[in-house]
């Protein structure tokens, strides 16, 4: 079982290891912040667009297989 001090220095090695893995992927950037945030808008913008139309789209599906049902139920009465 680790002890107390073990434990520690775990986790301050995992937050020395997370700081210099943020800073190396900074460095190592591609594109600018400004860049960056504009293409995850943009792929975000695009999945909900996507999403919208996927969810009226079944929203236009159920409502008529609802209207279907209740005129196969009208016809049935009379």
């Amino acid at each position: 079982m680790a002890g107390r001090g073990e434990g520690r220095s775990f986790w301050l090695g995992a937050l020395i290891g997370g700081l210099i893995g943020a800073l190396w992927a900074l460095w190592h950037a591609p594109r600018s912040g400004a860049q960056t945030r504009r293409a995850m808008r943009q792929a975000l913008e695009a999945r909900l667009g996507a999403m919208r139309r996927h969810v009226a789209g079944l929203s236009l599906e159920e409502a008529l297989a609802e209207g279907k049902e209740t005129a196969r139920q009208l016809n049935k009465q009379r």
